[in-house]
């Protein structure tokens, strides 16, 4: 068990370390790029209609995911997960450099924002399955789950550190020198993600054929009931558990009766739980990972999110909870779908699991928001926590279980 407890094991593969170095600072980059965004967002339009222009951007970022994630799992499978997640960050650093440059020379428009954004959104509805499925092509699989939470660790650490970054950097520097250090730090990456060698054993048939390779991709989702579990749990996850940090600034003003600065320490308290959530994610055996029975996560964070409901106060202290189980499920279920996937057809699934993770959360959060709207914000905080632990009565008590048995 000794060799399981250090929660830093999986940097023990060199490649792995490549990898992780050089994705951190570019994750680093990826936040200052997102702070940017939104400040040039909110300015490019009068304020009257600067929070309906950044829901729009929000939208056009998440919505190709819908469409081009399961054809990611196809390309993945055709061509190797290392060679689409190189093409994803060359994408994002040409992007970021027209960014800077239309910045730079003050002829951003809105149209033009929007079309980046677009774009971005395409290229993110590849990055996260390749790059999911990359990570499982190089660790070991004892590994995998280790892997996946040292990457939400990394994840966090630049959510917290890009955004200061960026405020310093416009500051000192101008808004258009942000978004070139956005680039550079992809450079770092795209050098050494060719050198690694990978086990990921693609479709080479000269019988190629899409639609014929995405079912299968579906089948083997609904044909093995632990990995459909898994998607349901995900699934109700994303569309009831996920608003809960995106309606936050919502929920700061209109019940917390707070400023900037609140939300500010209750985003705070969630990405340190997130942060605790990582390292304890990290120090699990790959094995009792995929066992580990995530409705109890949900649970957790629905009777958090109800407590926030009825003392907003205390979101402060429950926003710890969310964060840290939230990491925690989130390396569940992605370590046991990967874990449970036929090789040949892993980065299919992992785009379905992409495309559910991606798309529910602003399903979720678009019709909630409304609710609130008239109901308030706080009896659609109460409605979400419900749906949470109504999901863990039924999952737990009403529904017999699959067995969980690995075929890696």
């Amino acid at each position: 068990m000794a060799k399981y407890s250090n929660p830093f094991r999986a940097l023990r593969n060199k490649n792995y370390l490549l990898f992780w170095s050089t994705q951190s600072i570019s994750l680093i980059g990826t936040w200052i790029d997102t702070t940017l965004r939104g400040w040039v967002g909110v300015n490019v339009l009068p304020e009257n209609k600067a929070a309906g222009f950044i829901g729009l951007i929000a939208f056009l970022k998440g919505f190709p995911t819908v469409f081009l994630s399961p054809v990611s799992g196809v390309l993945i499978d055709w061509f190797g997960p290392r060679e689409v997640l190189f093409l994803t960050q060359v994408a994002d650093t040409i992007n970021a450099c027209v960014m800077a440059f239309l910045v730079y020379k003050n002829i951003l428009t809105p149209a033009q924002l929007l079309i980046l954004s677009v774009l971005m959104g395409i290229s993110g509805a590849f990055y996260l399955p390749s790059r999911n499925t990359f990570i499982s092509s190089v660790v070991p699989k004892d590994y995998l789950p280790n892997a996946l939470a040292l990457h939400a660790l990394i994840f966090n650490l630049a959510r917290m550190i890009g955004p200061s970054i960026a405020g310093f950097v416009v500051k000192y520097y101008g808004l258009s020198f942000g978004f070139i250090l956005n680039a550079i730090s992809f450079v770092p990456l795209l050098i050494v993600l060719p050198t690694i060698p990978t086990n990921y054993q693609r479709n080479l048939s000269k019988e190629r054929a899409f639609f014929k390779d995405l079912s299968e991709g579906l089948k083997i989702v609904v044909k093995d009931k632990r990995i459909l579990s898994t998607f349901i749990s995900l699934t109700v996850y994303a569309v009831f558990g996920m608003p809960y940090s995106m309606l936050m600034q919502a929920f700061a003003k209109s019940a917390m009766r707070t400023g900037l600065v609140g939300y500010g320490l209750v985003m705070g308290s969630m990405g340190l739980g997130a942060f605790v959530g990582a390292i304890l994610a990290g120090g699990m055996d790959s094995k009792k990972v995929i066992q580990i029975n995530e409705e109890f996560l949900i649970l957790a964070i629905g009777t958090s999110t109800f407590v926030t409901s009825v003392y907003p106060n205390a979101a402060i202290f429950t926003s710890f909870v969310n964060g840290l189980c939230q990491t925690v499920f989130f390396n569940v279920t992605n370590s046991r779908t990967q874990l449970l996937s036929p090789m040949h057809a892993k980065g299919r699934v992992m785009s379905l699991y992409a495309l559910i993770n991606n798309g529910g959360s602003p399903v979720g959060t678009f019709v909630f928001g409304l609710l609130g709207n008239v109901i308030g914000i706080r009896a659609s905080y109460q409605i979400l926590a419900l749906a949470l632990i109504a999901y863990f009565v039924i999952h737990k008590f009403l529904i017999k279980q699959p067995e969980t048995e690995s075929t890696y």
